[in-house]
């Protein structure tokens, strides 16, 4: 007998309708595409529509802080101020660079045997180096899953990993962002996580698309001079989804698809 797939919206019905209801529950989606191509709206929309389901969700900002993705959040009608009040439904980690210097380093203390605990030649352990750094981020976050019952959440974007020391070795830095994702995964909530294209449509920066379980690409095209939005999803294990390259646009509602009706 079959396990049956729970499914969970991503918060934008189109899609939706065209995925077998949204994300298996428990996966890693990966959201990869330019800058201004969506990534951060794509995961607010998921983040509100759990909330309106009484998910609770955790938005790991990694570039942008938390205060200025609340203030472009709150143009869109999907946002809801409620749910940052206590008892939040919403939970913002600043993870930025500067918000990272605030964070008190007692509240981060760590088993010492995680399996995040990895070195490597010309990577010091110490505070400055990725391992150290996304140890400590995965730690927390992994207190505030358990303290907060959150059930989605949102890193964005995974790109910051590289401005932080990891030895000149891409090869290391896609072993540390697989291995981070590995353990998100292993904590059974449903992550979305934002990166950005190595040059093509299919191809992320860090290989974390090998441990996703689905792809969703957004990009932009210049057509006659006006810029056209377009998403395709090119992997989605588990789900008998569209192949089509689907246009959309940004509004005052967030992803709105052209093509809805026209299946």
């Amino acid at each position: 007998m079959f396990e049956q797939k729970i499914r969970v919206t991503s918060g934008i019905p189109y899609l939706d309708a065209l995925t077998s209801g949204g994300f298996i529950r428990g996966t890693t989606n990966l959201v990869i595409g330019p800058a201004g191509a969506g990534k951060t709206i794509f995961g607010l929309h998921f983040l509100f529509e759990g909330a309106r389901r009484n998910e609770n969700g955790l938005l790991v900002a990694m570039q942008e802080p938390p205060w200025a993705i609340r203030r472009d959040a709150s143009g869109f009608s999907f946002f809801d101020p409620s749910f940052f009040a206590e008892p939040q439904k919403i939970t913002m980690l600043d993870f930025t660079p500067s918000g990272w210097e605030l964070w008190d380093p007692d509240s981060l203390t760590y088993a010492e045997e995680s399996e995040l605990m990895i070195e490597a030649e010309g990577v010091p352990y110490d505070e400055t180096s990725l391992p150290t750094f996304l140890h400590k981020i995965f730690y927390h976050i992994s207190q505030v899953v358990e303290e907060k019952k959150i059930e989605r959440i949102v890193i964005d974007p995974l790109a910051a990993f590289q401005f932080y020391d990891y030895g000149n070795d891409s090869g290391f830095l896609r072993k540390l962002t697989t291995g981070f994702l590995a353990n998100i995964a292993a904590l059974n909530v449903t992550t979305v996580a934002i990166s950005e294209l190595a040059g093509s449509m299919d191809h992320s920066l860090f290989g974390e698309e090998y441990i996703a379980d689905s792809i969703i690409n957004l990009d932009m095209l210049s057509v006659r001079g006006e810029t056209i939005r377009i998403l395709r999803i090119s992997k989605m294990r588990g789900t008998n989804h569209t192949t089509k390259t689907l246009r959309f646009e940004i509004n005052n509602h967030g992803i709105t698809f052209l093509d809805s009706d026209n299946d």
